[in-house]
């Protein structure tokens, strides 16, 4: 028999229905990426590298793959020394395949900043490779064997206030020349000039391309962040990820603005056009050329064919990207470059609408106080302020809610079998006492996408990356180091790898959701009940592997929600039990000492002891039988 709900209303256990779905449906979801998918994904990882390394056992590669040093080391390179960068560039095919991040380490505590570019033979290589296409017969153009020399005047190292000119003249008296200049940050502008010293036109055009073999191996996005080739042409951002290049291994694309580049979860390689001629914007995926090589991938620019006369000069400029995808620092890019949405490169995800303020929001307060794990408590407190009007209606629902939980109990004791009658006093008492159960619905739905946004945030900023806290948290971008299983570290032990690392932040976060559990009516559905009791044990479980800064924001977050709604409960004059034994309890077991009695009366024989003064034998007949 259901529960009899008013016209125009939705019923009270549906939208609780609905809640425990979408919580069980989230769970599930992350327990089965982050024990079933992500292990799959890197035992396939592992299995392909393993038939790689098979295979160029079998039949060795075209090129050996050799230390970064030695390829370093045994060509004529240029320095490249800025602020933020470091590197060289080779006069040999002059390609732009050396550029470490000096303020980024590839890990915490390591000295060795973070590389994004390698030369070809090396073990990662990335590079920016550019040069001409001609449509002319017979044309000689510059390839990745061609030796440059430093123009007259060029300085020989590149840094942000002296630029490098390198120019190579072919045997037909057409000259090209390559300058390269860089700022302050990680912006290094490419001007690509050919001047014709030939008898006859030329049709040429410039090309810059950003190439990797083999996969990233900096970071992993896991499915929240986009790693791959991205294109954005003429208003549309196109994404593909490296798996799925092989698929569809040519993608073209027709446009006048728009960037291009190889981005993963904090860096961003990338040719930035000029925005005014119509170009092609090229994906493109080559398979390994032998066994025991990787394929290539490679996302290219390329304008339209020009002529030019003889004694002419043609010129293009393009900029490159190579560094951290600060949000901030995009967008100065964007307006200073003229690039449309250069700072989608950030990959903010379909609930931009919220993940973009926040990622401001913690951007000014970190530059208030310094330390990203404050201002996570900060944009919480402001969160959470933000939804208090809604938060207090659900908090008063659950309080009054209490408040009538003992009528209710009384109410089901008094129409035990019948359920309709029962449903429908029910209801009444909701409307008697102006209780709404559906009240506390809304504030939880809300919570939700703030919850994956504040978790998109923390996972792909950049400025979170080996941000310390306090004490043990040094890095908010990783998981609590600390675990239960050694009493966090009190004990020298190491736990074995397939133990939850359950750390601090995780116990504390637990506890404040037990404690808010005890604040708020527990189901009536039996099955519900279940899931509400072991509900947080349950998050515990899943978050303790979840970055740490997202754990604070979690913790904190219910620790307001516990003083909020205490403050509420006592200004309603409604009891706080939080160890004793709660007045639904109470009422419960005064509801099953009911329904006990009414089941055993029937059956239950009363003995009744008659004593007469005077007269009274336990063992033998009583004097009127003698």
């Amino acid at each position: 028999m259901t529960q009899y709900t008013p016209p125009g209303q939705m019923h009270p256990q549906d939208m609780r229905n609905m809640l425990y779905f979408a919580v069980v449906a989230i769970a599930a979801f992350l327990l089965f990426d982050r024990y079933f998918m992500q292990p799959k994904i890197q035992q396939t990882q592992l299995a392909q590298m393993a038939v790689a390394g098979q295979a160029a056992q079998k039949a060795p590669a075209p090129e050996a793959i050799l230390p970064i040093a030695d390829v370093l080391s045994d060509a004529t390179r240029l320095t490249i020394d800025t602020p933020q960068l470091a590197g060289t560039l080779a006069l040999k095919g002059g390609r732009l395949d050396d550029v470490v991040l000096k303020n980024y380490k590839i890990a915490e505590g390591s000295d060795e900043g973070m590389r994004l570019l390698a030369p070809a033979q090396t073990e990662n290589p990335a590079y920016f490779e550019s040069g001409w296409v001609g449509q002319s017969d017979g044309l000689i153009l510059p390839d990745k064997n061609t030796v440059w020399s430093l123009a007259k005047g060029s300085g020989e190292t590149l840094t942000s206030g002296a630029d490098v000119t390198l120019v190579w003249t072919n045997p037909q008296n057409i000259t090209f020349t390559r300058a390269y200049s860089v700022d302050d940050a990680f912006m290094i502008t490419l001007r690509q000039s050919v001047t014709n010293g030939s008898g006859a036109a030329i049709q040429i055009a410039p090309y810059t391309a950003v190439a990797q073999r083999g996969m990233s191996v900096r970071d992993e996005g896991g499915g929240i962040a986009h790693v791959g080739p991205v294109v954005y042409a003429d208003g549309e951002l196109e994404e593909t990820a490296y798996g799925k290049m092989a698929k569809n291994p040519s993608q073209q694309f027709t446009a006048t603005s728009g960037w291009a580049g190889l981005t993963d979860k904090y860096w961003l390689v990338a040719a930035l056009p000029d925005q005014v001629a119509a170009k092609t914007f090229r994906m493109m995926y080559s398979e390994p050329t032998a066994p025991g090589t990787r394929p290539l991938y490679q996302v290219d620019v390329t304008p339209a064919v020009s002529s030019v006369a003889p004694g002419e000069m043609s010129q293009v400029v393009t900029h490159l990207f190579v560094g951290a995808k600060q949000a901030s620092l995009l967008q100065e890019y964007q307006t200073k470059l003229g690039v449309a949405n250069f700072e989608l490169a950030v990959d903010f995800g379909i609930l931009f609408f919220l993940t973009k303020p926040f990622y401001w929001l913690l951007s000014q307060f970190f530059h208030l106080v310094g330390n990203f794990g404050v201002a996570i408590l900060m944009l919480t407190l402001l969160i959470r302020l933000a939804i208090y009007p809604l938060a207090s209606t659900s908090f008063r629902a659950f309080a009054k809610l209490k408040t009538v939980a003992p009528h209710m109990q009384e109410i089901r004791t008094k129409y035990v079998d019948d359920k309709a009658r029962m449903q429908q006093e029910i209801v009444k008492l909701y409307e008697r006492e102006k209780v709404n159960p559906m009240a506390g619905c809304l504030p939880i739905l809300i919570q939700i996408p703030i919850f994956f946004a504040m978790y998109k945030v923390i996972y792909i900023t950049i400025e979170m990356r080996h941000a310390p806290f306090f004490g043990w948290i040094t890095d908010l971008s990783v998981k609590d180091p600390t675990t239960i299983f050694n009493l966090f570290g009190l004990v020298p032990f190491t736990p074995p790898s397939w133990l939850p690392v359950i750390g601090i932040w995780p116990c504390l976060m637990l506890i404040f959701m037990l404690i808010q559990q005890k604040l708020n009516p527990p189901p009536t559905d039996n099955m519900q009940r279940i899931m509400f009791l072991y509900m947080p044990f349950l998050m515990t479980f899943i978050l303790s592997g979840f970055p740490a800064g997202l754990v604070v924001y979690w913790t904190f977050s219910n620790a307001l929600s516990v003083l909020q709604q205490a403050y509420i409960m006592r200004s309603m004059g409604v009891p706080i039990h939080l160890f004793g034994e709660t007045d639904e309890a109470k009422a419960k077991k005064a509801h099953k000492a009911s329904l006990r009695d009414l089941r055993d009366e029937p059956r239950v024989t009363k003995k009744v002891k008659r004593k007469d003064a005077g007269s009274e034998n336990l063992f033998g007949a009583d004097d009127s039988q003698k």
